[in-house]
C-alpha cells in the first residue's frame, strides 16, 4: 500500500494540499447562483473536475491523465445533453448553498462501533 501511495503522491501531490485546494473550489462552486439549477450529473462533474484541478495544482501539472479525466467528465455531460434536450433532468435542491448536505449514511464495520 505504501508503494501505491508514494506513486500517487508523485502525480497527485500531497493529499492534504490537494484536498484543501479541491474543497476551496467546491465551496466557491456551491455559492454560484446556478448551483441550485444543476442536476446531479452536472454537480458531480463540476466536483470531480475540481478534484482534478486540485491534483494539477498540488501534484504534477504535466500528468496528462488529470487533463484527460477532466475532459472526460465534461464529455459525459455533452453526451447527456446530446441524448436528450439539455437541461436539468433531475434537479437536486438538497445540496444548495442554503441547505446543508445530508449526513452521510452510517458506516458499520462488523465487530466495531458505528462511524458517522
Amino acid at each position: 500500500m505504501s508503494d501505491l501511495l508514494n506513486d500517487r503522491q508523485k502525480t497527485h501531490g500531497d493529499y492534504a494540499d490537494t484536498a484543501s485546494t479541491a474543497q476551496a473550489l467546491k465551496d466557491e462552486m456551491r455559492r454560484g447562483k446556478n448551483w441550485k439549477n444543476l442536476d446531479d450529473m452536472q454537480r458531480e462533474t463540476l466536483e470531480m473536475v475540481a478534484t482534478k484541478i486540485g491534483r494539477i495544482l498540488s501534484g504534477n501539472p504535466h500528468e496528462v491523465d488529470h487533463w484527460k479525466d477532466g475532459a472526460g467528465y465534461f464529455q459525459l455531460i455533452v453526451n447527456a445533453c446530446n441524448a436528450v434536450e439539455c437541461g436539468p433532468t433531475r434537479p437536486h435542491d438538497a445540496h444548495s448553498p442554503e441547505t446543508p448536505a445530508p449526513a452521510p449514511p452510517a458506516f458499520v464495520v462488523p465487530g466495531r462501533a458505528t462511524l458517522p
